[in-house]
């Protein structure tokens, strides 16, 4: 209901975005990220990104900044662009939350009015679909989330795959218990034997986990040779190295060691408490776990509604 009040709301008011009208506005005809074409770039270090990043994002975020800025009364607005996950045209959604109040939070929005996917979601499941369809013999993929819309499209869509997913639902469960339904796993230490999954899916997991070094390194032993880790974190693309916001002592209390920040949870009206505030050596990090490579794969696209701080990015490990 949420969301189609807001998306009603928009089309009452007419509140649409085209790619036809951003094009008029900003006199960019060959502006290349208004074609049906996705800018594909894969990074292993801070350099080379920020060379690329220098030369392509003023144009990027002059756009979304005029978006902001024409839409900045409005409560929601809609965006027409073509869906990945749904293969058809689509309006997504776009409003303030999670935002700063002066740019959208294009990462967390940018909701397909169909799917119900939001912008990071639609393309790791895009990514996703790829990498089954050209690896031969993949048939079990591992999850972090259970209750989501991106885990209903996993299970209805890769039917030749045995898709197991979970949550976190405290540190008094057993891993592997199922609770109302609910598959419980812990990213410390989870049920699953040794070289199980071919395929591993992180999204927004690894800021929440109170060791990520732990946590990478169950995901490498549940891995079977060969397979790969794919996740999504908030990365500070400027800094060189992680910060760590709290960590939990051989007591088991929390300590926090900058100002608490959550982010939401669908299964918790909290939220949940970040950890880690990422920079580059999150790449280091998947190496020391054992992991033989490990990069980011970078992408934008104003037509399939991949917009947001001039780049959008996901990672990989592969073992």
């Amino acid at each position: 209901m949420y969301y189609s009040a807001k998306i009603y709301s928009a089309k009452l008011l007419n509140n649409i975005e085209s790619i036809e009208s951003l094009k008029l506005i900003s006199h960019m005809d060959n502006f290349s990220d208004f074609s049906s074409n996705i800018e594909l770039m894969t990074f292993r270090d801070m350099r080379d990104f920020q060379k690329y990043y220098s030369e392509a994002a003023d144009k990027r975020l002059s756009i979304e900044k005029h978006l902001a800025d024409k839409y900045r009364k409005n409560i929601s607005w809609l965006f027409q662009g073509y869906c990945h996950c749904c293969e058809r045209i689509t309006d997504f959604l776009i409003d303030w939350r999670y935002s700063d109040g002066v740019v959208p939070n294009y990462r967390e929005r940018l909701i397909c009015s169909h799917c119900r996917l939001n912008n990071r979601q639609r393309f790791m499941y895009v990514y996703l679909k790829n990498m089954v369809r050209d690896r031969k013999g993949a048939s079990r993929l591992f999850c972090y989330e259970q209750v989501t819309h991106f885990y209903r499209k996993l299970i209805a869509q890769l039917r030749n795959i045995d898709v197991k997913g979970s949550e976190y639902l405290g540190n008094d469960k057993t891993p592997g218990a199922i609770i109302n339904n609910i598959r419980h796993e812990d990213a410390l230490s989870m049920s699953f034997e040794n070289e199980l999954f071919d395929i591993i899916i992180s999204n927004d997991i690894y800021e929440h986990v109170p060791d990520i070094t732990k946590s990478l390194s169950e995901a490498y032993r549940c891995l079977k040779e060969g397979g790969f880790l794919i996740f999504s974190v908030p990365l500070f693309i400027n800094e060189k190295t992680t910060h760590q916001r709290a960590t939990i002592n051989n007591e088991g209390k929390l300590i926090h060691l900058l100002p608490d920040q959550y982010h939401g949870n669908p299964i918790s009206q909290k939220g949940s408490l970040v950890f880690y505030d990422f920079g580059w050596d999150i790449l280091d990090s998947c190496k020391d776990a054992g992991f033989n490579d490990s990069y980011m794969i970078a992408y934008y696209s104003m037509c399939y509604g991949y917009i947001g701080n001039g780049i959008q990015f996901i990672f990989r490990a592969d073992k």
